[in-house]
């Protein structure tokens, strides 16, 4: 199992698990793969090419079977600060059904953690669906009451 990060070179596969995570969250019916072929690609090429979102995928036999994106959020600078602050939102972790419960997320987070580390990301954040609490819990994220919301109809 190579973890690294995503290369242009892998965003059909990741455009696919975009596709197949969704589908499995609830079934798509408003478009059809070949339009989100096109939307996502495009996404996904100048997200990678930005610099401000990487993602860690799990290889396994040339098939990407997991991944995990990183966006980082810059920071207004304050005095006294580093020249670039910014944190890090962590979002779209996936991993293929056959290979879940494998460890397979842990070493991908331990990877991404130690890249923000290497890089002065000051934090990590996420949204977790309930079912993904005791995962990221068990990475050492933990619940904030800092965050506040606001939601429009």
């Amino acid at each position: 199992m190579l973890v690294r990060l995503a290369t242009s070179e892998d965003i059909p596969q990741l455009v696919q698990m975009r596709w197949d995570f969704s589908e499995e969250e609830h079934a798509n019916n408003v478009v059809t793969f070949e339009e989100f072929n096109q939307i996502c690609s495009e996404f996904l090429l100048k997200a990678i090419q930005s610099g401000d979102w990487y993602i860690w995928i799990a290889e396994s036999g040339g098939s990407l079977v997991s991944h995990m994106y990183l966006q980082l959020i810059h920071k207004v600078p304050r005095p006294g600060k580093s020249s670039d602050p910014y944190y890090g939102y962590v979002t779209n972790v996936y991993t293929r059904p056959a290979f879940r419960n494998l460890g397979i997320g842990s070493k991908i987070h331990k990877a991404m953690e130690n890249w923000s580390k290497e890089n002065e990301v000051e934090f990590l954040i996420l949204w977790p669906s309930s079912e993904s609490v005791e995962f990221y819990s068990r990475n050492g994220f933990s619940q904030s009451e800092e965050a506040l919301e606001k939601h429009w109809d």
